[in-house]
């Protein structure tokens, strides 16, 4: 892989991670609004709606997480000695 592939593979990879913290930041919002419906005994139909909405964004969660470490992988392994921060997403791969 050549400099500019090491330089764009990077990119990527930031890029996933902005991608990770943001829906990150979201998710959690969800998580406390479908705790808020619960707890006030919402409409069943309200809570559905934000129980699929999380199930939705956690499923993006790891779907980021695969294909984050991925690339981070391949960097690791193409373009040698060169450091990234850590990623955001955890290391459970």
């Amino acid at each position: 892989m050549a400099i500019e592939d090491c330089a764009n593979q990077r990119t990527l990879i930031e890029r996933l991670a902005a991608d990770y913290r943001s829906l990150d930041t979201t998710t959690t919002a969800t998580e406390r609004e479908l705790a808020a419906l619960q707890a006030e005994r919402a409409a069943p139909e309200a809570i559905a709606a934000a129980q699929e909405r999380l199930a939705a964004e956690r499923e993006r969660l790891g779907e980021i997480t695969v294909e984050g470490q991925a690339a981070v992988d391949e960097f690791h392994t193409v373009c040698g000695g060169e450091q990234l921060p850590p990623p955001p997403w955890p290391d459970t791969l």
